[in-house]
């Protein structure tokens, strides 16, 4: 599988282990791949969500301010 999708990392080579209903971890996935020497997918160099939302926090509020639409029920409120 490893092989197959050299992209793939430990993480969804389990996941998909685990969804063709094989019990193992994927800790025993990693293990399995270190040992037979297998490059995992390497990291990505963007940066992780937690600092993405952090520099687009004003733009998104920004964003969800200007997508409020006013409803008929909003229109004729007493």
């Amino acid at each position: 599988m490893a092989a197959e999708n050299p992209r793939w990392g430990h993480r969804r080579i389990h996941g998909e282990l685990t969804r063709l209903g094989h019990k193992i971890a994927a800790s025993t996935v990693w293990n399995i791949l270190n040992q037979a020497a297998i490059d995992l997918a390497p990291r990505r160099s963007g940066p992780i969500w937690k600092q993405f939302l952090t520099a687009q926090a004003e733009h998104i509020v920004a964003v969800d301010s200007c997508m409020w639409t006013p409803s008929i029920s909003h229109a004729y409120m007493p």
